[in-house]
């Protein structure tokens, strides 16, 4: 038995690119979605990463072979949903946290681990006291335990960032976990995709502003412009790449950095 990748949220967007990916190069997958992909896939499991009971359920249920997972990457995430920040949170980070601490130990020597975040959540140093309060906690409970005290501040107000800066932040500390795995623990922050998480960016950025970030990268990334990159970290030759985390947006942010970004009128 081929030793299987899992994915999280393999069903569309980024997740369901890096899995076509994968299988087409001859990877056995394991998707793991809330929802089943329309096409056949080879590895269905239904996983809501919301709830720690299905997490466990679905890892519970994963076969693993003899020499261990071949690796994990995940994708799996939400978008703002107005009204509804401890969502976004449970989903973003605290059941991708759940499941990639559940999942560490069954991934074979010399395989690795890719978060998918996002550059919304690449600034997190700015925020560190806060992140690193949400880095403290121990599992899906005591996370939401410390997001309803009033140690947590205002994270409501940004929830989608403050999830996605506390998932590329807590990739430095996965990396200190996996250390006696001997398994690898990077991170992609994508800019703006096309996905059917879109509309929800648009609103939360506003449409002048995501327009105006479109036209400095030259134009929108697809999901196939991030799948490349996770099939690199995950099976290709990047056994000396650990605790690095990779922007992916066309070089907009080598424009913020470097301010020679045209400025606006």
């Amino acid at each position: 038995m081929q030793a299987p990748i899992v994915i999280t949220g393999g069903s569309s967007g980024i997740g369901r690119a890096i899995r076509r990916r994968l299988e087409a190069a001859g990877y056995t997958t394991l998707n793991l979605d809330i929802q089943r992909p329309e096409e056949d896939c080879q590895n269905f499991v239904a996983c809501d990463l919301s709830d720690p009971s299905s997490i466990s359920d679905a890892v519970a249920s994963i076969m693993v072979p003899s020499e261990g997972l071949g690796g994990l990457i995940c994708v799996a995430g939400v978008g703002p949903i107005p009204g509804d920040p401890m969502t976004v949170m449970r989903v973003n980070f605290l059941g991708t946290r759940l499941l990639t601490e559940q999942l560490l130990p069954h991934v074979r020597r010399g395989g690795s681990v890719t978060l998918v975040a996002s550059s919304a959540g690449r600034d997190w140093r700015d925020n560190r006291i806060l992140v690193e309060g949400m880095l403290a906690t121990a599992g899906f409970e005591g996370g939401e335990a410390w997001l309803n005290s009033s140690a947590s501040g205002s994270w409501q107000d940004e929830a989608y960032k403050f999830s996605k800066q506390c998932l590329a932040a807590f990739t430095y500390h996965a990396v200190g976990q996996a250390r006696d795995f001997g398994v690898r623990v990077n991170c992609i922050n994508p800019g703006i995709t096309e996905t059917n998480l879109s509309t929800g960016f648009r609103d939360m950025l506003g449409s002048e502003t995501y327009e105006r970030i479109v036209t400095l990268s030259g134009r929108s990334g697809r999901p196939t412009d991030i799948a490349g990159l996770a099939e690199f970290l995950c099976v290709g030759d990047a056994g000396w790449i650990n605790g690095v985390e990779i922007t992916v947006d066309g070089g907009y942010f080598a424009g913020v950095i470097a301010d020679w970004h045209p400025k606006s009128t």
